[in-house]
């Protein structure tokens, strides 16, 4: 098992920190050879890293909307994300993916739902994909927005 880490702004105090603290505590537990550590990472290399993802971990809590969950099931990926903020928006709990408590616990046992049964990360991958084509795609969004402004030029007509 191999996992990979990203999100990282060196301009953040808070985020150089707490990198360094990842890393020792990955040496600590003696994981550090099973733990990638990106702290930049180009669209090419992204998307290669995501298409050979089980799953997407989205930890931060009450983030706003957030476009990597979305990003993760446009390339049929479930996504485990805090049940709060932007997340309870995109993702469909227990079909594209986990909403959880922002514990270590829960996205452990989400993250181990998803290692042990391949088929069902398969097809919360599917269902993630077809969610965000149905909802969020730039069509759905063009849609969602002509639908909007006729039922706004219709009622002041009327």
């Amino acid at each position: 098992m191999h996992f990979v880490t990203g999100g990282y702004d060196k301009r953040l105090k808070e985020n150089v920190e707490y990198l360094d603290e990842l890393k020792r505590l990955a040496e600590v537990e003696g994981v550090s050879e099973h733990v990638e550590f990106v702290t930049s990472c180009p669209t090419a290399e992204r998307n290669k890293l995501l298409s050979e993802c089980i799953a997407v971990l989205y930890t931060p809590k009450d983030e706003h909307f957030g476009i990597v969950p979305l990003e993760a099931m446009a390339g049929s990926k479930p996504v485990i994300a805090c049940n709060s903020g932007g997340p309870l928006e995109t993702i469909k709990h227990d079909v594209t993916g986990f909403l959880c408590e922002p514990t270590p616990f829960e996205f452990a046992q989400a993250m181990s739902k998803l290692l042990t049964d391949p088929e069902m990360a398969a097809r919360m991958g599917k269902e993630a994909r077809d969610h965000v084509t149905k909802q969020f795609s730039t069509k759905a969004f063009g849609e969602q927005l002509n639908h909007s402004v006729l039922d706004i030029y219709h009622h002041r007509i009327e």
